[in-house]
């Protein structure tokens, strides 16, 4: 199962940006996210018009959601990046905590995701 970060919706959606190797890799399966990447693209929303269209956009995807599981995964990445030294961004935590509660694979832009020790992740 591939998860699209909002790094990649948000880049396809409102800036008419187009991933050649996401066709490739998603062929003709479902689009998926999460309700974290979905609350950081409808935060970004500028208007009632673009909320309206981007509820659509989400609408037709399926939503992976955060729930106790995957708090404690992205807990425990959060703890372990922190110690290491390397803290990243804790909505990304909180979107690794998804994934990997699900065995999913993450589609991002945002190489903070690589810092992530078995996440699986293809940064476009």
């Amino acid at each position: 199962m591939y998860v699209l970060d909002s790094s990649v919706i948000i880049e396809a959606v409102e800036r008419g940006k187009y991933f050649p190797q996401l066709s490739e890799i998603l062929g003709d399966g479902p689009l998926i996210t999460t309700s974290i990447c979905a609350h950081e693209i409808l935060v970004g929303a500028l208007s009632s018009k673009e909320r309206f269209a981007l509820e659509g956009i989400l609408s037709s995807m399926r939503i992976l959601d955060h729930d106790m599981l995957s708090a404690k995964q992205g807990a425990e990445i959060e703890q372990t990046l922190t110690r290491q030294g390397m803290k990243i961004n804790r909505m990304d935590c909180l979107v690794a905590g998804i994934c990997k509660t699900h065995h999913a694979h993450l589609l991002t832009l945002d190489k903070d995701f690589a810092k992530i020790k078995d996440l699986k992740v293809t940064i476009l």
